[in-house]
């Protein structure tokens, strides 16, 4: 009550009216963007309704993408998979993963060029050649104004198809594939003698 103390009528009146809409009025201020814009009000109701789900969004900046639901730390590569559709920021660039002029990896999919990790991990997928692709919502993709290609939940379950799952260990350190039970897991190192250079990459784990 003492934080209250000294706040005019109609401050108070503020924090009652946030109060009644569930919202932390002493709360410090959260500075959390999404496609290089901070949320509205419709983002903030989204982002609770994930945290829900997930935890506590740390403050920093972020990429989503609306047609395949992927998002990702602003200048990194996928890292999440919120679901399609949401209220989250403006539009996607193509530099939200740190490219953007298609001389780092060449693989622009729903208009941002893709990090080279997401390329080494879609990579030992199915081959990846330089282009503009588009992804929807049910994992769909092809060339942009072009049909369908293949669909990239099918080809996680065609890659469980056989053993029930496989494990497959790098010539580097610290690589390794790991495909089974809808998941795909790439390990690996940016530097072969530097374990703080290390990541990890899941597809439908």
């Amino acid at each position: 009550m003492k934080a209250l103390a000294g706040l005019s009528r109609r401050k108070l009146l503020g924090v009652a009216w946030m109060c009644a809409l569930g919202i932390d009025a002493l709360a410090a201020p959260r500075a959390i963007e999404f496609n290089g814009q901070p949320l509205d009000a419709a983002g903030w109701q989204t982002l609770r309704q994930i945290e829900v789900h997930i935890g506590p969004v740390p403050d920093g900046r972020y990429w989503y993408d609306t047609h395949s639901g992927a998002a990702g730390v602003a200048g990194g590569p996928a890292s999440a998979y919120l679901g399609p559709g949401l209220a989250l920021g403006g539009a996607l660039a193509a530099d939200a993963s740190g490219g953007g002029s298609g001389r780092v990896t060449g693989v622009f999919v729903n208009g941002r060029e893709l990090h080279a990790l997401d390329v080494m991990a879609l990579s030992r997928m199915l081959p990846v050649q330089r282009g503009r692709y588009r992804c929807d919502a049910a994992g769909n993709v092809g060339l942009e104004g072009g049909p369908m290609l293949f669909n990239f939940y099918w080809l996680l379950q065609q890659q469980q198809a056989g053993p029930a799952s496989t494990y497959r260990k790098g010539q580097r350190a610290g690589e390794s594939t790991y495909v089974g039970k809808g998941c795909v897991a790439v390990h690996g190192r940016l530097r072969a003698s530097d374990e703080g250079s290390s990541y990890s990459y899941y597809a439908g784990c």
